[in-house]
């Protein structure tokens, strides 16, 4: 998978809009021990403490939030196949980011899933509420 340009953009949109709730801490690429390697594009969790001393390669505990942004070289089969190890290794909420149809899949448990496109997206397990315009405008 090659990150695209508009991939990029939402990304780091994506970063700036969920580091404005300081009650969580956003990191992007972090390597998530589960069995084989698994490396969401965005994991939130609740506010860490930074150890710079002691840093992490894999990390064991399990994001309240997995993000993924479809790339034009994905499909999305494949982040929803994602979607499910990460909810049985005890992430809370998974999100699927489509830049081309500028919406959010926001899945809160395996079965169930809501799309936002025209609306903010909120997000009832974990209480967040991002308005769509901040993402993709």
């Amino acid at each position: 998978m090659s990150p695209s340009y508009n991939h990029a953009y939402t990304h780091a949109r994506l970063i700036a809009e969920l580091s404005k709730n300081e009650s969580h801490s956003v990191f992007s690429e972090l390597a998530l021990d589960i069995g084989k390697d698994h490396i969401p594009d965005i994991s939130v969790y609740p506010k860490r403490k930074i150890d710079w001393l002691n840093d992490e390669v894999k990390v064991s505990e399990m994001p309240l939030l997995a993000i993924e942004i479809l790339s034009p070289t994905q499909g999305s089969k494949e982040l929803i196949d994602k979607f499910k190890i990460y909810f049985e290794a005890g992430v809370k909420s998974c999100w699927l980011v489509i830049p081309v149809a500028r919406s959010v899949i926001v899945c809160d448990a395996p079965d169930r899933s809501t799309t936002f496109f025209d609306r903010d997206v909120v997000d009832n397990a974990l209480g967040l509420n991002l308005p769509i315009k901040a993402i993709f405008d």
